[in-house]
C-alpha cells in the first residue's frame, strides 16, 4: 500500500470500518466471480509437435482468451495475431526485429514453456529470441518474451542482456528501455484494492498482483515417513482483509506464494470467512517440482506453488477472510485436489494437469496437448500402496499404473488425427471433490468433445469419475475409432495378462492372454457393465510400475450412432507395447457397436465411467478400510474387487425433495425452499454427494440418518450464480441411508 493510501486510510482494520461498511452489508453474490472472469489458455490447432505425427509447423498457435477479451499468438514468430506488432533491440543507429525462438532440440529447453494455466491466471515465456537487422545481421544476445494474462488484462515483459534499447509494440500501445521492459497490452491500470494481511505482501505491477508470501517454516517428522505421519490432519490459517474506498466495483488479483516446506503434491488452499466457513471463492492451484540439475540456469524450474484468486469488491466496502490450507487429509479423509503443475525442470514444458488423493504422491494426471506420448491420460498411482521397489515407508509415492485416453480417431488412411483447441476448465480444486471439464473437437470440427472428470477423497482406493459427451457434426468414417482408452498405445505401464467383463454381480467370461486368444469385439453390456485388467506378470515389471488392478465401469450410457439409436457400445482389446516394449500389453478400447461404419452428424455419446485402481494383493495396501483388505486378502490381483465397487456402488436413491441429477458421484438438485431428502441404499466405501442450486454459500445442515455431518467442500458456479456443497458420506453396506439437507438461516 502506498503512503498516500495509508494516510488517507488510516487504521483500515479498526477505525475503517466506521465507513466501509462490513461484508455482510452486500448480497455474497457481488463478491464472486462472474461468467466473463474466466481464462483458457489453447494451441488453437494442436500442439506443433505429437508423438508419430508429422511435425505442423503451421500450427503453432497459442490462444488467451477470457470473457472480456482474446489474443492469439504466433509461437514460432513470437507475434499476436491481428495485431499491429513491433519486438526489437535498436544498437547504435541499427534496429534488430524479433526473428521468432531458436529452434531446439532439447526437452528442457523448448522455446514455449508454459509456467501456469488455469482458471484466473496463465504465464508463457517465448524464449530464446532472435534478433536480426535488415542485413541479415544477428545480435549475438537473446531474449524471453514473457506473456501473462488474467481475465481483465494482458501484459508482456520483454527481457534480455542485450545493452540495446528494447522496444514493444501492441496495436496503439508501446514501450522501451534498456535490459528489460514491460507493456500493459490489453486491459487499464486502476487503483487496486487494500489487501490487509499479517503475511509479507508486495505489488508485482508487471503480474498485476498482490503477492503474499506464505511462512517458510520446516515440518517436524518424528517418524520418518514420507509423508510427516504428526501433520495429517494439519490446516493452517492466515488471516487477509480487502477494502474497496471507491465508488465502484474493484477487483483483487491475489497470488500466494511458496517455496519451501510444503508438502507439494497434495493440498488445497481455500478461502474462507474468519470462523472458516467456506466461501467458494476459488483459489488457482499452479505448482512445481521438477528441477534438472544440469539446467542451474532454466527460469521457473524447482519447487514453488502459486495460488490465484479473483474477488471482486463491491464499493465502499471490506471484508475479513481467511486463507485455509489443507494438506494430507480433511475431514480424517485423504483430501482430494487438483492443479495445475508446471513441466519447466522435467521436459517438454507443456500442459499438465496433477490430481491428488491425500498428498502422498500424484494419483492421476492429464496432458491436455496430448504431447510426450499422444494420450490425455498419463501418470496413475494407486492409493496408500506400497510400492514394489525400494523402501516400504508409508504415505509416499506409489508406482505408476498409468496411461489411457478420451476420443481417438485414426482416419480410413490410418493417420491419426490430432485433436484441436483443447481446453482445460477447473471447477473444483478440492479437498472433498475435485471436478474439471476439458473440450476440444477434431481437426475439422467433425466431433466436439466434452470430458467431465472427477476425484473424491478416498480412504479405500482410487476412483475417478469421467462423464464424457461427443457430438457429431460432420460426417466421420475410420479405421480405428475409440471413444475411450484403458492404457495407451504409446503408454500402458501394467505388464498385466488377463481381463474379465461382467455385469453387475456376475462375470460374463475372463481370458488369459498367455493361452487364449485376443477375443474379437463384443457387446458391453450390463447393469452397470465393467472390465477388470489383471494378472500382473512380474516378470515384465519394471523399475516404478504398478502390481496394480484397473477397472473400468460403465454406469450409464446413451447413443446415437450412425443415425440410430445404440443401447450398448462395443469393447474392443488392442495389444501393444508399454513404452514401446516388445512385451504385450492390453489396451481396452470402447468403441461404436457392431454394424457402425460411418458417423452422420446429429449423432452423439454420453457416458458415465468410473476408473478404479487398487494394489494387487493386500499386503502392499496400507490404509484404514478392513473391508477393502478383507477382498483383496480373498481375491488377490483378480476381478472380484472390480465386481464389489460396481455392484456395491449401483445405488438406489428415492427422493422426497430435491431433484436427483446423477446418481454416483450423487448430485442433488435442491428445492425451492432449498431443502433435499432422499433415501439411498448401497454404497462402498465413501459416496460423495452434492447438493446444487444453493442460493447462499453458508448456514445449511446436512444429517445422516439424524447425525449431522460437517467438514464440507464449497463451490460457484458462474453461469447459475448458484453455489454447491459437498460431502463425504459413510454408506454402511446393507443399510439404508436417510439424509437430510437444507438451511439454518433464511437468505438475506
Amino acid at each position: 500500500m502506498s503512503l498516500a493510501l495509508r494516510l488517507l486510510l488510516p487504521g483500515l482494520l479498526g477505525a475503517s470500518a466506521t465507513f466501509l461498511p462490513a461484508a455482510e452489508k452486500f448480497s455474497p453474490r457481488d463478491w464472486m466471480p462472474r461468467t466473463e472472469d474466466a481464462l483458457t489458455l489453447a494451441w488453437t490447432e494442436g500442439p506443433p509437435a505429437i508423438p508419430g505425427v508429422p511435425f505442423r509447423p503451421d500450427q503453432a498457435v497459442l490462444a488467451f482468451r477470457s470473457g472480456q477479451w482474446e489474443s492469439r499468438w504466433d509461437t514460432r514468430k513470437a507475434a499476436p495475431l491481428g495485431q499491429p506488432w513491433e519486438c526489437s533491440v535498436a544498437v547504435g543507429t541499427k534496429r534488430y526485429h524479433c526473428l521468432g525462438p531458436k529452434k531446439s532440440t532439447d526437452p528442457f529447453r523448448q522455446p514455449v514453456r508454459i509456467v501456469e494455466s488455469g482458471r484466473f491466471f496463465s504465464r508463457i515465456v517465448l524464449a530464446d529470441l532472435r534478433f536480426a537487422n535488415e542485413a541479415g545481421e544477428e545480435l549475438p544476445e537473446l531474449a524471453d518474451l514473457e506473456i501473462s494474462a488474467w481475465p481483465d488484462r494482458l501484459a508482456l515483459r520483454l527481457t534480455s542482456t542485450s545493452a540495446g534499447q528494447l522496444q514493444i509494440r501492441f496495436g496503439e500501445k508501446k514501450a522501451s528501455g534498456s535490459r528489460q521492459v514491460s507493456l500493459l497490452a490489453l486491459g487499464k491500470e486502476s487503483p487496486p484494492p487494500i489487501v490487509e494481511s499479517s503475511l509479507p505482501s508486495q505489488d508485482d505491477p508487471d503480474l498485476g498482483s498482490r503477492v503474499l508470501s506464505l511462512p517458510e517454516i520446516p515440518w517436524s517428522n518424528r517418524e520418518g515417513t514420507y509423508y510427516p505421519e504428526e501433520h495429517l490432519d494439519r490446516i493452517d490459517r492466515w488471516p487477509l482483509t480487502l477494502a474497496n474506498p471507491t465508488d465502484h466495483t474493484a477487483v483483487a488479483r491475489l497470488m500466494f506464494t511458496q517455496q519451501k516446506h510444503l508438502p507439494i503434491t497434495g493440498f488445497t488452499p481455500m478461502l474462507c470467512e474468519p470462523d472458516g466457513t467456506p466461501t467458494g471463492l476459488p483459489i488457482q492451484i499452479s505448482k512445481n517440482w521438477h528441477r534438472n540439475p544440469a539446467k542451474g540456469d532454466l527460469p521457473h524450474q524447482g519447487d514453488w506453488f502459486h495460488g490465484f484468486a479473483y474477488v471482486r469488491i463491491p464499493p465502499q466496502s471490506r471484508r475479513e477472510l481467511v486463507l485455509q490450507m489443507v494438506y494430507a487429509r480433511f475431514g480424517g479423509l485423504p483430501a482430494a485436489s487438483q492443479a495445475q503443475l508446471c513441466l519447466i525442470g522435467w521436459g517438454q514444458n507443456q500442459f499438465w494437469d496433477q490430481i491428488a488423493v491425500g498428498s502422498f504422491g500424484e494419483n492421476i494426471c492429464f496432458e491436455p496437448g496430448r504431447v510426450q506420448r499422444r494420450c490425455f491420460i498419463t501418470d496413475i498411482r494407486p492409493l496408500m500402496t506400497l510400492p514394489q521397489t525400494g523402501l516400504k515407508k508409508k504415505w509416499g509415492w506409489s508406482d505408476n499404473a498409468g496411461g489411457g485416453d478420451f476420443l481417438m480417431w485414426q482416419d480410413p488412411r490410418g493417420l491419426y488425427r490430432v485433436p484441436r483447441d483443447t481446453r482445460t476448465d477447473p471447477r473444483a480444486s478440492g479437498p472433498c471433490l475435485t471436478r474439471t471439464i476439458y473440450t476440444e473437437e477434431t481437426p475439422e470440427g467433425e466431433i466436439s468433445a466434452r470430458m467431465e472428470v472427477s476425484v473424491p477423497q478416498s480412504e479405500d482406493y482410487l476412483r475417478v469419475f469421467f462423464r464424457l459427451r461427443y457430438d457429431v457434426h460432420r460426417s466421420v468414417r475410420w479405421s480405428r475409432l475409440a471413444f475411450f482408452q484403458l492404457g495407451a498405445d504409446r503408454y500402458n505401464e501394467v505388464p498385466a495378462r488377463r481381463l474379465a467383463v461382467g455385469d453387475g454381480s456376475s462375470l460374463n467370461q475372463e481370458w488369459n492372454f498367455a493361452s487364449d486368444e485376443i477375443p474379437a469385439p463384443l457387446d458391453w453390456v450390463g447393469s452397470p457393465a465393467w472390465i477388470s485388467v489383471h494378472g500382473i506378470d512380474r516378470s515384465a515389471l519394471k523399475k516404478g510400475q504398478a502390481a496394480a488392478v484397473r477397472g473400468l465401469i460403465l454406469r450409464s450410457w446413451q447413443a446415437k450412432l450412425g443415425g440410430r439409436a445404440q443401447p450398448t457400445p462395443q469393447i474392443s482389446v488392442v495389444p501393444t507395447g508399454g513404452r514401446i516394449d516388445p512385451d504385450r500389453r492390453l489396451v481396452v478400447e470402447i468403441i461404436p457397436p457392431h454394424g457402425v461404419s460411418e458417423l452422420l452428424p446429429g449423432d452423439f455419446v454420453a457416458a458415465d465411467l468410473e476408473l478404479i485402481v487398487l494394489p494387487a494383493e493386500a499386503e502392499s495396501y496400507y490404509g484404514p478400510d478392513a473391508l477393502f483388505r478383507s477382498a483383496l486378502q480373498s481375491h488377490p490381483d483378480s476381478w472380484p474387487a472390480v465386481q464389489r465397487e460396481a455392484n456395491g456402488n449401483h445405488l438406489k436413491i428415492s427422493a422426497s425433495q430435491g431433484f436427483v441429477r446423477q446418481t454416483y458421484p450423487v448430485a442433488v438438485a435442491v428445492d425451492r425452499k432449498q431443502r433435499a431428502a432422499f433415501v439411498l441404499e448401497g454404497g462402498v466405501g465413501r459416496i460423495p454427494i452434492t447438493f446444487l442450486g444453493l442460493d447462499q454459500p453458508d448456514n445449511y445442515r446436512l444429517t445422516v440418518n439424524g447425525e449431522p455431518v460437517t467438514d464440507g467442500q464449497t463451490d460457484w458456479e458462474p453461469e447459475s450464480r448458484k453455489w454447491s456443497h459437498t460431502y463425504l458420506v459413510h454408506a454402511p453396506q446393507e443399510k439404508k441411508l436417510e439424509i437430510v439437507f437444507g438451511k439454518t438461516v433464511p437468505s438475506p
